[in-house]
């Protein structure tokens, strides 16, 4: 690489400078991937903001259905112990009607063998 002589580069108060071709060039690139680098931060950022609340939105609705999947399960509970109730009370019924039709045909038939006994004693 071949210097130029320092002579060869002019100072000047104003804004204009004079830099080697390659130079300027190099800085155009790094200057251009910089402002790319700092649009494309910024979208990261604005994804992983998003992507935060969209996983909060998710953890949130996970707790709500793992609430609702827990309210299901003690209403299934409560919903087959009513049924075991109402098993034992048809049970109890059964139990019951049974009883009270053995006494009621006792009650036939104890009638019935008074009324012929009655008539027998009566002859």
């Amino acid at each position: 690489m071949l210097m130029l002589p320092l002579s060869s580069q002019v100072l000047l108060n104003d804004s204009t400078c004079c830099v080697p071709c390659i130079a300027l060039k190099k800085a155009l690139v790094v200057k251009t991937e910089r402002n790319y680098l700092k649009d494309q931060l910024g979208v990261v950022r604005d994804s992983v903001v998003i992507l935060d609340k969209i996983v909060f939105n998710q953890d949130s609705i996970i707790k709500i259905k793992d609430a609702q999947i827990a309210l299901y399960i003690k209403n299934e509970s409560d919903y087959k112990q009513l049924i075991e109730n109402k098993d034992k009370e048809v049970t109890l019924y059964k139990k019951e009607y049974k009883t009270a039709l053995k006494q009621r045909n006792l009650g036939y038939i104890s009638g019935f063998l008074g009324i012929i006994s009655g008539l027998l004693i009566a002859l």
